[in-house]
This record gives C-alpha cells, structure tokens and sequence, in this order.
C-alpha cells in the first residue's frame, strides 16, 4: 500500500492520507499492533477496519433525519454506510483523500475541505474543514490530534471518532486482560441506541478470555484503557474533548477496539453534540503507547 510513514525510536506507524488518513500501522519493535478485520476495498465501501477517524459521527444515527445547530436534514435516498439494523453508521467519508500540510520523519498533518464535496454536504451541511495531524515520539507513543473549523457563517455540530482495530502480536486472546477506567456504563437499547440510563461503574481489570463487548460508556477525569498481556500493555490515553468511548470486543477475534468519541452515540440526532462556531477550531486528541510490564 501507498503511505506516509513515521518513525521515532522503537516506533513507527503509517498513515493513508490518500484514504481519508486511515492510520494502517503501529509498530513498536517491529511488531504490528494494528489489526485488519476488513480490506482496504471494504473501508472505501464505508466498512471500519485499521484505525479509521469516523466523521461527522461516530457509531449509529437512530433515524433517516436530524435536527442540529438549526437545520433539518433528512438522510433519505442518501447512500451511506449502514448498520445490520440499516441505521447510518461511522458517517460518510468513505475514504476521500486528505491533502497533506505538513509530511517528515515524525509528524504528518493533513486535511479534507468537506464543504468542497456536495455529496457529502447533502448528510451534513455545516461546511468545515476536518484536519488530523499524527505525531510520532519514543517515549509518548502515536498521538493523533483531529481539529475541525467551520468554513461559512454557520456553526458546525462535532460528534467524531476513531475507531482503533488493535491486537497483541503474537500473543492469544485468552491471555489478554483489559483495563478501563472508573465511569457510567450507558445502557442501550436491542439497535445500540441510548434509553438514557447510565450506571456507574468501577475502574476494572479482568481478563478478556470469552467475553464479548460493544458497551458504551461516560468517561470521568480519567480516561484511560489499556490492553495487556502480562508482558507489554497497549495503552490508551483520551483528552478532555473525547468524554465517551466504545469498547467492541467481538467473540473469538483476535482484535480489540477501543474508541474515543467526541459526543455520545445519536448525540447528532438527540442535538447534543458540542457546536464550534464560526471563527473557532474544536480539536480532539488521543494517544496510543506500548509499555512493557
């Protein structure tokens, strides 16, 4: 594959400006912590796979239309990727080439003009430009930081996300223990929508084994999560911008995902989303470590 990549001591990660900065490797050591659960035929088709950025919303919609920052949109007629249940699901970039800034050894910055695509525009028209800039550094990791800007008058709803597909190289899943933060377990309903129930929930460390996930979650001061193996830990660091996460850990895969999101899931559709304004820059970072235990 075509990609930028970078290196900083033991690190090293490429990235895919070309398909909406996909972020297809992260190498610590010369072993792979990124996992491919589909092709890059598939991300194209609107399917996650690699660390994709999800925008402009992260996770489900819970109709064909939304009501944000004062417009209505409807979603119908759209082509646009869809859940099992045919809900709108990680947005609509589809894989649509960023322009690279800035490209050297350890940083890469690169940018979409969404408000230049009237495909997409007719699912979210709030023009902006969404920009990611990767930084690679020996002793902090992979952090990747996501800014949007509001291109016209109007102010723009942010419900984005990144959705990590991750693994342990060379180590099974019965050996892998996952480690999460103290928070509020938000329940959902049968289509992984809110009811508006939340439970709190104790900081936890417990093997992964059997177990299944895609539970949502409310994040604390601490945001932090972690996947380890007894003999290295792929750690997990949100900032303030990213206050929920997703954990999705379906059975008997070797891969795990751990996902920061800027608002709740269907926060676009609820109007709940934070709103940057015209003239104003909303950015969202989060960084991805390996650690020997």
């Amino acid at each position: 594959m075509a990609g930028v990549t970078l290196q900083d001591g033991r690190y090293e990660t490429t990235f895919r400006p070309d398909v909406a900065m996909l972020c297809a490797s992260l190498r610590f050591r010369g072993e792979e912590y990124i996992a491919w659960p589909r092709t890059i035929t598939d991300f194209r088709a609107g399917k996650a796979t690699a660390v994709p950025l999800l925008h402009p919303w992260s996770n489900r919609l819970a109709s064909m239309s939304y009501r944000a920052a004062g417009r209505r949109v409807s979603l119908r007629g759209l082509t646009l990727p869809r859940d099992p249940n045919g809900l709108p699901i990680h947005g609509n970039l589809y894989g649509a080439p960023f322009e690279i800034v800035r490209a050297d050894r350890a940083r890469l910055t690169a940018y979409l003009d969404y408000g230049a695509h009237p495909d997409k525009l007719r699912a979210f028209p709030f023009p902006h430009v969404v920009s990611v800039a990767a930084r690679l550094d020996a002793g902090r990791g992979l952090t990747i930081t996501t800014s949007v800007e509001p291109t016209s008058d109007r102010p723009v709803p942010v419900s984005f996300g990144w959705h990590p597909f991750v693994r342990l190289p060379r180590s099974p899943r019965r050996d892998w223990e996952l480690r999460w933060p103290a928070c509020e377990h938000i329940e959902v309903d049968a289509r992984i929508i809110p009811t508006g129930a939340r439970t709190p929930q104790r900081a936890q460390r417990a093997p992964i084994a059997g177990r299944a996930f895609d539970d949502h979650y409310a994040l604390g001061r601490d945001r932090r999560f972690a996947i380890g193996d007894g003999r290295r830990t792929l750690n997990f660091a949100f900032d303030r911008a990213y206050p929920f996460a997703q954990l999705f850990v379906p059975p008997r895969r070797q891969l795990v995902a751990i996902e920061p999101m800027t608002a709740e899931i269907d926060a676009l559709g609820r109007g709940r989303t934070p709103v940057v304004e015209p003239g104003d820059r909303f950015s969202a970072s989060f960084t991805m470590a390996v650690t020997a235990d």
